[in-house]
């Protein structure tokens, strides 16, 4: 993977990247050239409530997206075989990889907002499970993130980091067209925004008039 965060702007070409899935294919960004625009979706993955309810709301809209040759990628910090059991139940239709290091996020310029923003991301998203009655995934989700044979690293991710979340939209020759960094309690756009934000950036894999 490339090194140069300043390479993930608006209209240079996407870094690359080969990462296995949860569902189990390999996904290699570069496979959708000349087939494919891409949204590629850098969550706080499965541990975090709201992202639970975007990765809905993408779904929601997902067949739209697919209508106008545009695929979902979404991106979470996990371990890849956590995040296998824990959406075993509940496939997700579009591919989701795993970056647990994060080497990626860095590459497309996402960054760490430091244990004040991690400390109320983490009351916040617990205080939301908890009077929601989401309290069963992000438990399930909580032990099979950090309960393993990485947990001192992985509880540090979850107790001390506050990963920024990022929306790229590549389009079908690799170029980023449009960029969003967005914080860690901010939401990202639902299935319908995501539909109207390939229309107004590419049109047939070029950008949009």
């Amino acid at each position: 993977m490339p090194g140069d965060a300043l390479a993930a702007a608006v209209g240079q070409p996407a870094p690359h990247f080969t990462l296995p899935s949860v569902q189990g294919p390999t996904i290699d960004l570069k496979s959708y050239h000349g087939r494919r625009n891409v949204i590629v979706w850098f969550s706080r993955g499965f541990t975090c409530p709201f992202c639970r309810g975007y990765m809905q709301g993408v779904i929601e809209g997902y067949q739209s997206l697919l209508a106008q040759a545009t695929e979902v990628v979404q991106v979470t910090p996990n371990l890849l075989e956590s995040a296998r059991r824990f959406f075993r139940p509940d496939p997700v239709p579009y591919p989701v990889v795993c970056d647990p290091d994060k080497r990626l996020y860095a590459v497309y310029g996402l960054g760490d907002r430091g244990v004040l923003a991690a400390t109320r991301a983490g009351v916040v998203s617990f205080a939301v499970s908890f009077t929601t009655g989401d309290t069963g995934p992000q438990l399930r989700g909580a032990w099979h993130d950090v309960v393993n044979r990485n947990f001192l690293r992985r509880l540090h991710h979850h107790a001390s980091t506050a990963l920024e979340q990022g929306l790229f939209l590549i389009d079908r020759g690799g170029t980023i067209r449009h960029r969003a960094v967005i914080g860690p309690l901010e939401p990202i756009p639902a299935g319908p925004e995501l539909v109207a934000l390939a229309r107004a950036h590419v049109a047939d894999g070029q950008p949009a008039a």
